[in-house]
Order: C-alpha cells, then structure tokens, then sequence
C-alpha cells in the first residue's frame, strides 16, 4: 500500500497489508552523502539505541543521512511501540539474500540510499510452497511480476513473525549486486531480534 508520510507507514499493521511504501524524492544533498558513503563499500555499521541517537551512531559524517535515519527511526519506533530500534547501515557488494524469502520478523524497515533497491513479489505472483528450496523460479515463476524499491524509497516489510501473519510474510530478496553496482541500505528492526 502506498503511503504519502512517514506516519502513514503504519498502515502496515492492518489485516491483509504487508508492505507500506512511502515513495519520496531523493535531494540531491542526500544523494551525494550516499555516493560518498558508498565509495567506502563494503561496510556495515550496527547499533541499537533511541531513534533520535540512531542516525549520528550509524553515519556521523552524513548529517543529511543521519537526520533522516533518526526520523525514520521514530517512525518505526512508533508503530512499534517500542523505546529503541535496531538499526543497520551497511554498503554491500555482494548479493546480500540471494534468494527469494520471508523475513522471519514482525515489521522490518529497508531503505535504499543508492543502488538497486530491495526486489519485492506481490501475494499473486508467489508460490509459497517454493520457499526455501534454494530455486528463485519455483517462488516467483513469472520474474516480471517483481518490484524493486527506488533509491529513497521507504518500504515496510511485515513478516512472519507479525501475529497473525505466520507463513504470510512479504516475499523479497536483495538485487543483485557487484563491486561494480554497490548499494547503501538502511534496515530497522525492532529491539533485541538480533
């Protein structure tokens, strides 16, 4: 479902929605931050803590970045209702989660600052019983109908571990990636999951 805020990403709770998506321009400010960030790939930076300390411990030389980290930290900590978030920055040039899955999780923040964006099936497009047999095809036999989150883009991921949502979870997997086509990505979780 498509939201217009950040606020508006809780519509992710409801029954029947997995996935919110807040499409939101990308300034060209933010852009270079991420450029700079991405030149330095691979790395990975994980912390947990309150939303409004999570964007300085996770990219300090990124003010623009780091602001909007905090407040899209808020946002998931409200729709949460938790106190901290745990949050991950990380510049990949591998493949990340190859395969096509569903997160084993309640909500789960992506956020794409550069690079290809997080591919996602809608419900139609899936064959569950193909999850977790190692083969992309027997999950998503029709490889057109995947999506790819725009750079900036924010999605909300329900996953299984939602209540009332076990074996239902968004479908999704990392895009491909090389050390050519690195990518920057921003993941919240709820606290204490990993």
């Amino acid at each position: 479902m498509r939201v217009t805020t950040a606020a508006g990403l809780a519509v992710v709770r409801g029954q029947g929605v997995n996935l919110a998506l807040w499409h939101r321009p990308a300034p060209s400010a933010a852009r270079r931050e991420a450029a700079r960030l991405l030149a330095r790939a691979p790395f990975c930076v994980t912390v947990e803590g309150r939303p409004g300390t999570l964007g300085a411990a996770l990219s300090p030389e990124a003010p623009l970045l780091a602001a909007d980290i905090a407040r899209l930290a808020a946002a998931f900590a409200a729709m949460t209702g938790t106190i901290t978030v745990h949050g991950r920055l990380e510049a990949l040039t591998d493949e990340g989660c190859r395969l096509f899955h569903a997160d084993a999780v309640g909500l789960r923040l992506l956020c794409t600052y550069a690079g290809a964006g997080t591919e996602w099936v809608p419900e139609h497009g899936i064959v569950r019983g193909g999850l977790r047999r190692g083969d992309n095809a027997a999950v998503v036999p029709d490889r057109r109908l995947a999506r790819r989150l725009a750079p900036f883009t924010v999605g909300v991921f329900k996953g299984d571990a939602f209540p009332g949502n076990a074996g239902r979870g968004l479908v999704h997997r990392s895009s491909p990636g090389s050390v050519r086509a690195p990518r920057l990505l921003l993941c919240l979780d709820e606290p204490g999951r990993f």
